[in-house]
């Protein structure tokens, strides 16, 4: 587990910084492509803070196949939420060159 933990660190870390410094662009700029992009890497750090906890499931007291349905939908599910991070991310850098263009 701490092995698993200090590997992640680093990430964990740049997603943190991410966080904050758009969270610094939304105070400032107020828009919507501040907005995507801090949700983004919020939803980001969030997966890598939560994910360690999936491979615990099979500590459990649950039955080994039921652990391994829970550890794969857990899985799917931080694989889909960072997916959308991603896409967040996505759109608030196409969102920022287009307003970018305008001037």
């Amino acid at each position: 587990m701490a092995v698993n933990f200090l590997l992640r660190l680093p990430l964990f870390l740049a997603y943190l910084l991410g966080t904050g410094l758009t969270c610094i662009l939304v105070l400032k700029r107020r828009n919507i492509s501040s907005a995507l992009a801090f949700l983004g890497f919020a939803l980001l750090a969030a997966v890598q803070a939560v994910a360690p906890f999936t491979a615990r499931l099979y500590g459990r007291s649950m039955a080994l196949t039921r652990a391994a349905f829970v550890s794969a939908f857990a899985t799917l599910v931080l694989n889909l939420i960072s997916a959308v991070a991603v896409m967040c991310i996505v759109g608030a850098i196409a969102l920022a060159t287009r307003n970018k263009r305008q001037f």
